[in-house]
């Protein structure tokens, strides 16, 4: 631990494109003494989106040579990787950009960790059977496809592997130590700060500048869909069909008197906009910087995803205000083995609720399934206030 002599601990956090990455530190970060020393690196598209808006100094970056940069005028005690398993996949990062930054940075003396989004079932990423292209309708080409992939997979996952199993892995939750001793050191934290009183909620709907453009005292209800989890969406549903079921989602929230409010890509805001382009009351928004996104995500009065893993679910969960699910996400689908971990680490032995994507919503129900949820968010938080703060988890990285 430090002491009060210490110097304050220079900390650069380089982050990948997932929304999840950057909302993870802004919330290891939120109220925290150390952001004050702190500098973010975002891929140039994610700056230029979020960057103005963020409360913690930030830069853009295109290239290893742009991170190295600000590692030299920066010159950090800690740099944390969020995360170093999805630079490469990104393509932010080659494989050698990545061996390179790393070793770069140790031998300059920092102390270096990587977020990890896959609790650690990475190496078991080649049994993933992904999907083939829709043009590929010969059986014998979609075998030599999903071969082709398998290889290609095994040797990603071998060689990012190798450059961050040696590295502290840190998690906003608890996690157990590996089997038998082995693996990466595991580092868990809890903010606290980042836990909102009544009141704190209430200040935040009132002075949103985004939210007073919505309709004033009624309540609102969030819909929520990454990328990923709209392509599962749209082989399931059609493009049109999904568009179609998001929309009857929204009528549904205007008939329990809500005002419902839809953030994700691009097409389906651009067919929903068709449908409601006379509608008052619904807002449709395309991935929005974050300060909005997360003044949005804490007044909802009810948020629902796609994704029983997003990021965001988990700092209205710690908040006690409900989150509801239509399906389980794309890396919950692919690989079991990180359902099961993720359901295991982030529940915490409860249990995310399920709605029937079909069945039409009713604020008189959600509010009673409210009420169980907001009793797990309780347990969930006094397990996590055992946890390290921000500050602890930062000196324990530095202790080799």
């Amino acid at each position: 631990m430090t002491n009060s002599t210490s110097p304050p601990r220079r900390l650069l956090f380089v982050i990948d494109e997932d929304f999840g990455a950057l909302g993870t530190v802004m919330y290891l970060l939120h109220r925290q003494p150390l952001a004050a020393h702190a500098t973010l690196l975002l891929p140039r598209r994610a700056y230029e989106l979020h960057g103005a808006g963020l409360p913690v100094a930030s830069r853009p970056y295109q290239s290893v040579q742009d991170i190295l940069e600000v590692v030299e005028t920066v010159s950090p005690d800690v740099v944390c990787l969020f995360s170093g398993y999805l630079f490469v996949s990104q393509g932010l990062l080659s494989v050698g950009d990545l061996r390179m930054l790393v070793r770069t940075l140790l031998r300059r003396g920092c102390s270096v960790a990587t977020s990890d989004p896959y609790v650690g079932t990475f190496r078991h990423f080649p049994e993933v059977e992904f999907p083939t292209k829709p043009g590929a309708l010969q059986r014998h080409i979609k075998v030599l496809t999903r071969f082709l992939n398998r290889m290609m997979v095994e040797r990603h996952v071998r060689a990012v592997a190798n450059i961050l199993e040696d590295l502290p892995h840190i998690y906003p939750v608890p996690v157990d130590l590996p089997e038998g001793g082995a693996g990466p050191r595991r580092i868990s934290f809890f903010n606290p700060s980042y836990i909102r009183s009544e009141a704190e909620l209430r200040e935040n709907s009132a002075s949103a500048p985004a939210l007073s453009k919505d309709s004033p005292g009624v309540p609102r209800w969030l819909f929520v869909i990454a990328r990923f989890d709209l392509e599962f969406q749209q082989r399931k549903y059609g493009r049109q069909g999904f568009v179609d079921l998001v929309a009857g989602k929204l009528r549904e929230a205007l008939d329990n008197g809500r005002h419902p409010t839809f953030i994700g890509p691009a097409e389906v805001v651009e067919g929903l906009s068709r449908q409601f382009a006379r509608q008052p009351g619904v807002s449709l928004l395309g991935y929005c910087p974050f300060v909005e996104f997360e003044q949005r995500l804490l007044d909802a009065e009810a948020v629902f995803y796609w994704q029983l893993f997003s990021t965001s679910s988990f700092l209205r969960l710690w908040n006690g205000l409900p989150v509801f699910f239509f399906d389980r996400g794309h890396g919950a689908r692919l690989l079991e083995r990180l359902y099961q971990e993720s359901m295991k680490l982030y529940y915490m032995g409860g249990s995310p609720i399920h709605l029937d994507v079909e069945a039409p919503l009713d604020a008189g129900k959600l509010e009673a399934l409210g009420h169980a949820y907001r009793q797990s968010a309780e347990e969930s938080r006094r397990r996590l206030a055992r946890l390290p703060t921000p500050a602890q988890m930062i000196e324990t990285i530095l202790v080799r």
